[in-house]
């Protein structure tokens, strides 16, 4: 049996948000798997539905601001570890872990 988790998804391009059951991912590597405790609606989420910017692929995964735990590393993460409590700012140009 697969894993299972919530996700806030936007459908379409200027669509609706829906919460839906994805599949948990492998990380890559130099990616990190967190469980998420606590997440949040950044403005840029709400941009990215009403102005249909910055996102080609749907269903797309919002909720840029996050924190929890890391459960797995992928190959090559050195600078976390398994149980290290982390927060996530998601940005148009990327991210910032601490």
């Amino acid at each position: 049996m697969v894993a299972q988790q919530k996700s806030l998804l936007l459908l379409e391009k200027q669509g609706a948000f829906a919460v839906r059951e994805t599949e948990i991912p492998k990380p890559g590597a130099g990616e990190l798997l967190v469980e998420i405790h606590a997440t949040a609606l950044n403005p840029v989420d709400w941009k990215i539905q009403v102005y249909g910017i910055f996102i080609e692929n749907f269903p797309a995964v919002l909720g840029t601001d996050s924190a929890g735990v890391v459960k797995e590393v992928g190959e090559g993460v050195t600078n976390f570890a398994v149980g290290d409590k982390v927060y996530v700012c998601l940005g148009v140009t990327g991210f910032s872990c601490r």
